[in-house]
């Protein structure tokens, strides 16, 4: 292979990942990191939909204004902390 040719070639012939001496993480490191990335998409949508302030109001049919002071304790603050019976 002359120059010119490796020159077309060096992105296509360089070492990558495990095949570099420096590298830390394994192909299957890789793997479940993006796996964790899309499972914690998936648990944000989630928070997003059904634990957020305004799903909690709406879930309770109260104001959310209402759920944030329970939440920091300016309202219900005689109650300690005990299982929900709605979890």
């Amino acid at each position: 292979m002359n120059r010119d040719e490796w020159q077309q070639r060096a992105r296509e012939l360089a070492q990558r990942g495990e095949a570099l001496p420096q590298s830390k993480l394994t192909d299957d490191d890789v793997l479940a990191i993006r796996a964790a990335q899309k499972e914690r998409d998936t648990q944000r949508q989630r928070i997003a939909t059904e634990l957020s302030n305004a799903a909690l109001a709406h879930r309770f049919g109260v104001h959310v204004r209402t759920v944030e002071k329970v939440l920091q304790r300016d309202s219900w603050s005689h109650l300690l902390r005990k299982e929900s019976p709605h979890a």
